[in-house]
C-alpha cells in the first residue's frame, strides 16, 4: 500500500482545490455575475481544525511506519469521537509478527535463564506509558506530538530490521489518567498470501467475534480501510508457533501465546457440538492451506513430531482439504445427501379406509431422477454397513396441517408393502380426523443412509427428508406444502458441517427443514426446556434455557453456540436480512408449559421467551397478548387467534423493531 505523508497530503489538497478553482472567475459571462463580497477578515487568519484533549472515542489514522534495523516507528493522526484533533497522548503499544520460514512469530522478551541472556528475537512487541507490570515500557520508546494530533511513535524492537515481513499492529490511547480512550487494534500492515483462511470463513459461524462474550473479543482488529481483520489481528499473539516451541537454553523460538491460531481451529474447535467434524477442512479454509509439510506449522496441531516445527513448504496448488475430507468419510456422506431425493404421493383413502401415500426413491444426475428399487437397498435393523443395503431407516409420519403449520401427528403406526419398481407403500392405521376438523393431511418422509463407518452409531447416518403435498379429506384437493422456514438452506451446515444425523434419522441439511417432522408447532415436546416449535427449539437449545447443562461437577456450562453473541449471531441463521413479526401466523402452538402437558403458546411469545425467558421479559410479553400457558380446547385449538401485539412495537422499522436490537445483515 502507497503511503502519503502528511506534507504531501497537504499539497496534494491544495492542488486539487487549486485546480477545480480555476477558470470560475466569470470574465468570460458564462458563469453568471459575481455576488456580493463578504465581510473582510482579519489579515493573516486562517481556519484551523478544533482540537481537543480527551476522548471517548480514540480514533486513528496511521499516516506512515518505517522498519529499521532495531527498531519500527509509526506516524499517526489522533481524533476524538467529534472528529477532533486530539493533544496530550501518552500512550502506544505496537506489535510485529514476522514473517519467517515457519510462518509468522511474534517472540517475547524473555527474562535471563542460567545466566544467559535472551538470544532469540523475531519481530517483538512493546510500548510507551504501559501502565502494567506484565507489559512494562519498552527501553528507549519515544511518543512525541509532532502537531496538533500529529504523533510519532518509536518502538525498538531487536527483532526487526528495514527487510522484516510480517503483521504490523498499532494500539494507542487508554492511559487510566490521560482522559483519552483506548483506541482499538489497528493491523497497519498484513503480507497478501500467506494465510490458510480468512476473517469471513471465521464469522461464517462467529457473524462478529468482536461482540462475543468470549475470550479476547476486544482483540478484534481493524485494517487501514475499515475492515475487519480477525485472522491477522489474531496471529499477531497466536501466530504459527507456539510459545512453548524453545532452544537449547531454553528460550521461547516460538510466538507469544502457547496456543497457535491453528492450533486453536484444529484442537480446541474439535470439542464443538454435534453434527460438526474439524476435517470438513473448507469450512476454514475457502482455498488450499499454504503449508504442507506434516512436520511444519499447522500440521503439527494434528500429527505431533515433537520439538520445534519445520519450515513451511508452499502447497503450490496440492490440495490437503480433499485428503481430509475423504479420511473422514465426509465428501462420501455428501455425495449421498446431494445424489438421492425422496417423494411421496398424496395421502388418499384405500379400500380398507386407510390413509396412504407410496414413498420413492430417486437418484439425481444433474437435472436427471432416476427411480432406485428402496427394497432391495434396504435392510431393516443392520448394525453394521453393508454395501449391498445401505439404507436401514425408511418410514413416513401423517400430518395435519393448517394455514400451512403442522398441527398434529396423526399416527406412528402403519401397514406397509413394497410396489414392483421397489417403492414402499404405507397405510396408516388408527388415524383419528375429529381432532383436526378443516386441517389438511400431508405425510413427512424420511429414507437414511448408513455410511462405511456405521457400527450403529446414527451419527454415521445420512438421511433424506421430503414431505408430500397437501391434500385436503373431505374435497381431495391437493396443494404444495409450504411451510414458512425463516432461515437458509445451509444455515445450520455452515457451522454444522458433518452432513451427518444429529438424532432420531433428523439431519442439518436444508435449514433443519426435516427436523421439523417432530419438531413442529402441533407437538408438546420438551425440546430444550422451550416450546416445542421449531424455532422457540432453535433458540433455546442455542442461547437460552436447553444451551445449559451441568458437568460432572455439578457446573453450570453453555454450549458452544455461547460463543456468539445472541444479539448478533441472528443473521448465521436468518441469512435473508428479513425478520417480519407481522408475516407470523396468529396462531397458538403447543407448548409442554413448565412441564405441563397440553398448554398452547402464542408463536413470537414462544421464540422470544427461549431467549429473553427471566421473569421480567416474559411480564412484559404476557402485559401485551402474550402468552404460554393457555390450556388447549379438545378440538380447533389451532384455529384461535392469539392476542399478541408484538409486531405493534417490534415489526422491522417499527420504534422498537426488532432490527434495532439484533443483527439480521452481514
Amino acid at each position: 500500500m502507497k503511503l502519503i505523508t502528511s506534507k504531501k497530503l497537504a499539497y496534494l489538497v491544495a492542488a486539487v482545490l487549486a485546480g477545480s478553482l480555476a477558470g470560475c472567475s466569470g470574465d468570460d459571462g458564462k458563469d453568471g455575475k459575481d455576488g456580493v463580497d463578504g465581510q473582510p477578515g482579519t489579515p493573516g487568519e486562517s481556519w484551523t481544525p478544533p482540537v481537543a484533549t480527551t476522548s471517548l472515542e480514540t480514533n486513528v489514522k496511521v499516516i506512515n511506519y518505517t522498519l529499521g534495523e532495531g527498531t519500527i516507528s509509526y506516524e499517526f493522526e489522533v481524533t476524538n469521537e467529534n472528529g477532533e484533533l486530539v493533544n496530550g497522548l501518552t500512550k502506544a503499544e505496537g506489535k510485529v509478527a514476522a514473517l519467517t520460514d515457519k510462518g509468522f512469530i511474534n517472540n517475547r522478551t524473555e527474562s535471563p535463564i542460567n545466566e544467559v541472556e535472551d538470544n532469540v528475537h523475531i519481530g517483538g512487541y512493546g510500548g510507551v506509558n504501559m501502565e502494567s507490570s506484565r507489559t512494562p515500557d519498552t527501553e528507549g520508546a519515544t511518543l512525541t506530538q509532532i502537531s496538533d494530533g500529529h504523533y510519532e511513535f518509536v518502538l525498538p524492537l531487536k527483532g526487526v530490521n528495514a527487510g522484516t515481513e510480517g503483521i504490523v499492529w498499532l494500539r494507542v490511547g487508554g492511559h487510566s489518567e490521560s482522559g483519552i480512550a483506548g483506541s482499538g487494534e489497528y493491523v497497519v500492515n498484513k503480507p497478501e498470501g500467506a494465510f490458510s483462511t480468512t476473517t469471513e470463513a471465521c464469522f461464517s459461524c462467529h457473524v462478529d467475534y468482536s461482540t462475543s462474550p468470549n475470550r479476547h473479543s476486544s482483540y478484534v482488529a481493524q485494517g487501514m480501510d475499515g475492515e475487519v481483520t480477525f485472522v491477522e489481528g489474531c496471529m499477531v499473539c497466536h501466530g504459527s508457533v507456539s510459545r512453548t516451541a524453545v532452544n537449547e537454553q531454553g528460550f521461547s523460538v516460538g510466538g507469544y501465546a502457547s496456543n497457535t491460531l491453528s492450533k486453536i481451529g484444529h484442537i480446541n474447535h474439535q470439542a464443538f457440538e454435534t453434527g460438526f467434524s474439524a476435517m470438513n477442512c473448507s469450512s476454514c479454509h475457502a482455498e488450499p492451506t499454504v503449508n504442507v509439510n506434516i512436520a511444519g506449522p499447522g500440521c503439527t496441531d494434528c500429527h505431533d513430531t515433537g520439538g520445534i516445527p519445520g519450515d513451511i513448504v508452499p502447497g503450490n496448488g496440492s490440495d490437503l482439504r480433499k485428503l481430509h475430507e475423504a479420511k473422514a468419510k465426509l465428501d462420501k456422506k455428501q455425495v449421498i445427501k446431494e445424489s438421492y431425493k425422496v417423494k411421496g404421493t398424496p395421502l388418499a383413502l384405500n379400500d380398507a379406509g386407510l390413509w396412504c401415500t407410496t414413498m420413492s426413491l430417486y437418484q439425481v444426475e444433474g437435472e436427471t431422477e432416476t427411480l432406485v428399487d428402496l427394497h432391495a437397498l434396504y435392510e431393516e435393523q443392520n448394525v453394521a454397513y453393508n454395501p449391498e443395503k445401505p439404507i436401514i431407516y425408511a418410514g413416513s409420519y401423517p400430518h395435519a396441517v393448517y394455514n400451512d403449520s403442522i398441527v398434529a401427528r396423526l399416527t406412528r403406526s402403519y401397514d406397509y408393502s413394497y410396489e414392483a419398481d421397489g417403492s414402499k407403500t404405507m397405510c396408516f392405521t388408527g388415524v383419528d380426523l375429529s381432532g383436526v376438523p378443516d386441517a389438511g393431511l400431508m405425510a413427512s418422509l424420511r429414507v437414511s443412509f448408513t455410511t462405511e463407518d456405521y457400527q450403529g452409531d446414527e451419527t454415521d447416518v445420512v438421511t433424506i427428508h421430503g414431505y408430500t403435498d397437501v391434500v385436503n379429506p373431505v374435497s381431495g384437493e391437493v396443494s404444495s406444502y409450504d411451510r414458512r422456514h425463516n432461515v437458509g438452506s445451509e444455515s445450520c451446515t455452515t457451522c454444522h458441517n458433518s452432513e451427518a444425523n444429529f438424532h432420531k434419522n433428523g439431519n442439518f441439511a436444508e435449514g433443519g427443514l426435516g427436523c421439523v417432522a417432530c419438531h413442529n408447532n402441533g407437538q408438546d415436546r420438551r425440546a430444550g426446556y422451550s416450546s416445542p416449535g421449531f424455532g422457540p427449539m432453535v433458540h433455546s437449545m442455542h442461547w437460552g434455557v436447553g444451551s445449559k447443562s451441568l458437568d460432572e461437577d455439578g457446573k453450570e456450562v453453555s454450549n458452544s453456540a455461547s460463543v456468539i453473541a445472541p444479539q448478533t449471531g441472528c443473521v448465521a441463521c436468518h441469512d435473508s436480512g428479513v425478520v417480519d413479526l407481522n408475516a407470523v401466523p396468529n396462531q397458538f402452538i403447543k407448548a409442554r408449559a413448565y412441564g405441563v402437558n397440553d398448554k398452547m403458546a402464542s408463536p413470537i411469545t414462544a421464540n422470544c421467551y427461549a431467549c429473553h425467558n427471566d421473569e421480567s421479559a416474559l411480564n412484559h410479553m404476557m402485559q401485551n397478548g402474550g402468552t404460554t400457558t393457555e390450556d388447549v380446547p379438545a378440538t380447533e385449538w389451532y384455529k384461535l387467534s392469539t392476542t399478541e401485539s408484538c409486531a405493534t412495537c417490534h415489526a422491522e422499522g417499527s420504534s422498537f423493531g426488532i432490527e434495532k436490537y439484533h443483527n439480521f445483515t452481514r
